[in-house]
């Protein structure tokens, strides 16, 4: 038997067999210890293997341990130094942005900032905090040309870069800064909108120099008015939107009468001091629409871009000349100086600058030559219609303390039973040379010179003065419509002066009708609705006058406490002619009765205007066909006696 392995030898010998005697050496017996001793041979052999294979895997993770170390050792010395660089980076960047005029912002992607660098509250006197996490502050202390703001904002929406963008901003102490900043958009991996990071520069002063140059070569340098390119410039512009419009404008000449007097007198110095108030009375004078220009000297340009009728002309130049004039004091002494003033109207003076610059300069002349201290047209038919105008003023304002103005009354008839439901009160101007004249001959006029409060308490006073000398003689009396404009609807005393036109002649409101034009009423509906308001609660009846032909809103037509509306004698005028007329005829009844309101038709001087108003629901209907307007004698006599309630005075 082939020698057995050690370990199964010391274990035989254990359980008492020797190997060498005892032991069968043939059979099952035999092979049973040989393939025992040879499993225990296998197994150290694999033993062996493994141990070495665990000694050669040990040594081989000791030598990768220890290059991990050495290449980890070898990161941290290179982080190390890169870190030191980046901090000494920073310090550099954080020293040469305390020292610049520069900073850096960065915002979220909802556009809200989340960092600032040094540099901005010195600039601007915003704390970086008081922004962070805001968004860009858009108040009227930022502002910015509309041009280059309308591109940064196109930018930013559309999440591109932008340069330069520069805009003003008003410190909280007062003081006016310029502020420059560049920007671009910040995305993440994906491609995500993540905000923006830019740079920002105090560019006050480069700005303010280039405002001055700019200033210089527009505005004259000793009364700071616009100077002659300037002027010249805005002429232009004007002709070519009048052009475009088919509109108007005037170009206004102003020369200083005793100008050279006192500049030879008293030094140009005091002539420089005159030329600067000049200005500034001029410009207190004026509109914000219109534009005041030095051309040089004494002389004085206006562009009035607006109202150009030659009442309004003729009014605001009186103010020019009356501003003008006023006393002054230059070196110690008292002057008064007037002023020459000269008007071209476009296009009808001319289509050009140098023409209505020409015109107008020619009409100053016309006005040094009658005698200074006046206004003259350019052409002679508007010299000649102002004259007619200003003549008129004077005599309206006479007229009021003459008795020359009158009242007739036209009849509201009833279209259902044909009784005289009101009367409205229309005032007359009996001229002493031009015999009756129209509303329409002076009302606008009256309306321009601020006449409308005292012919308007005038017209209140002789309609309650009238209906309470029908009442006196035994009539039964009919309400009484007068009219407001819109001069004295808008008056602070409209209501006094309709009470103390009821408590002077013992009228009940319900006595009185006030008829107000939409246009009238929707100029401040909020004030309007007040006012009716108030008159309704005391029993005032109110009607909407022109209804139709004006811009009133449905859901302020339901809040004015109105009694009815009158259908625009325009309207009625096509009727029934015209299918469209007719068409917003019953389309405004019909509005009109859905909201609880009655109609009058105006104008009516046709029987077939009246069978259709009648056909259509309509109310009322006054007019020539109905009855003209008369004097209050013949309203009178058509009045019913008057049969008053028991225990009530008449």
């Amino acid at each position: 038997m082939s020698e057995l392995h050690a370990l199964l030898e010391r274990q035989l010998k254990r359980i008492g067999i020797e190997t060498g005697t005892g032991v069968p050496v043939e059979g099952p017996w035999h092979e049973l210890l040989e393939r025992v001793s040879r499993a225990y041979a296998e197994h150290d052999q694999e033993r062996h293997l493994l141990q070495r294979s665990q000694d050669l895997a040990s040594r081989e993770t000791q030598a990768m341990v220890a290059t991990l170390r050495t290449e980890r050792d070898q990161l941290d010395q290179r982080v190390h130094e890169r870190t030191e660089a980046l901090h000494l980076s920073e310090g550099r960047l954080g020293n040469l942005l305390q020292l610049s005029a520069d900073w850096i912002w960065e915002q979220d992607a909802e556009l809200r900032f989340s960092y600032f660098s040094h540099g901005l509250q010195a600039a601007t006197g915003i704390a970086p905090h008081e922004l962070l996490g805001q968004l860009r502050p858009y108040t009227p202390s930022f502002d910015g040309d509309a041009e280059t703001s309308a591109r940064y904002t196109a930018s930013i929406e559309n999440r591109q870069a932008f340069r330069d963008f520069t805009y003003g901003m008003t410190r909280a102490d007062g003081a006016r800064r310029y502020i420059r900043i560049s920007g671009e958009p910040v995305f993440d991996a994906d491609g995500r909108f993540a905000g923006y990071r830019g740079v920002g520069r105090d560019v006050t002063q480069a700005t303010l120099a280039e405002l001055k140059v700019q200033e210089l070569a527009r505005f004259d340098g000793l009364t700071g008015l616009p100077n002659r390119n300037m002027f010249l410039s805005e002429l232009e512009r004007a002709i070519a939107r009048a052009r475009r419009s088919g509109g108007r404008f005037a170009v206004c000449f102003i020369d200083l009468d005793r100008f050279k007097v006192i500049n030879d007198t008293l030094g140009h110095s005091a002539g420089d001091e005159l030329l600067k108030l000049m200005a500034s009375r001029l410009r207190r004078t004026l509109r914000d629409s219109d534009l005041v220009a030095r051309l040089g000297g004494d002389e004085f340009v206006v562009l009035i871009d607006g109202d150009c009728g030659v009442a309004s002309l003729r009014a605001l130049a009186a103010k020019l000349l009356t501003a003008i004039a006023e006393p002054m004091t230059l070196h110690g002494c008292s002057f008064l100086v007037t002023g020459s003033v000269g008007l071209s109207v476009f296009p009808a003076d001319g289509e050009d600058a140098d023409t209505l610059l020409k015109h107008a300069d020619a009409a100053m002349y016309l006005a040094k030559e009658k005698g200074k201290n006046n206004l003259q047209f350019y052409t002679a038919e508007l010299a000649e219609q102002a004259a007619r105008e200003f003549a008129l003023e004077a005599e309206l304002r006479l007229a009021l303390s003459r008795d020359e103005l009158m009242l007739l009354y036209q009849p509201k008839i009833d279209l259902a039973s044909g009784r005289m439901q009101s009367v409205e009160a229309l005032v007359r101007w009996n001229h002493p040379t031009r015999g009756l004249l129209l509303p329409r001959d002076f009302m606008a006029l009256a309306e321009e010179r601020g006449l409308m409060a005292p012919l308007g308490r005038w017209v209140l006073q002789a309609a309650c003065r009238q209906l309470r000398e029908w009442r006196n003689a035994g009539k039964e009396t009919p309400p009484v419509a007068v009219n407001l404009s819109a001069r004295q609807f808008a008056g602070a005393g409209l209501l006094d002066d309709i009470f103390d036109a009821l408590v002077q002649h013992g009228l009940d409101p319900t006595d009185l009708e006030i008829e107000l034009t939409e246009s009238v009423l929707m100029a401040d509906p909020e004030r309007a609705t007040s006012i009716l308001q108030r008159l309704h609660s005391l029993g005032v009846r109110i009607a909407i006058d022109d209804f139709g032909t004006g811009y009133s809103a449905l859901s302020y037509l339901r809040r004015f406490p109105a009694r009815a509306v009158k259908i625009d004698g325009s309207l009625v005028r096509g009727l029934p002619a015209s299918p469209e007329d007719t068409a917003v005829t019953r389309a405004v009844i019909a509005m009109a009765h859905s909201l609880g309101l009655g109609v009058i038709a105006e104008g009516v001087e046709t029987a077939a205007q009246l069978e259709l108003l009648r056909a259509l629901g309509c109310d009322e209907a006054q007019g020539h066909l109905l009855g003209h307007p008369v004097e209050g004698r013949e309203i009178g006599a058509r009045l019913a006696p008057r049969q008053a309630p028991a225990g009530r005075a008449a």
